[in-house]
């Protein structure tokens, strides 16, 4: 980030963000997952937040920590 010619959000955050969003993506912040739910045959249904809403898709991207992925992750 010391390197970064400019804030993180501006050069960091924005270019990820922009192709992602150009392609049909929706980005959430602050949206704090509480489940992952499966399909039966294990691929995912949907997320579930915290405020009780879901989330769904084709793909799903996270910006979580490790620890709290493997804390969320199902069997």
């Amino acid at each position: 980030m010391a390197f970064s010619d400019g804030a993180p959000p501006e050069r960091l955050c924005k270019p990820v963000v922009e192709p992602f969003s150009a392609s049909g993506g929706e980005v959430q912040l602050n949206a704090r997952l509480q489940k992952i739910e499966l399909n039966e045959d294990g691929t995912v249904k949907h997320y579930l937040l915290s405020d009780g809403s879901t989330v769904e898709g084709d793909i799903y991207v996270s910006a979580m920590p490790v620890d709290v992925v493997k804390l969320l992750v199902p069997e």
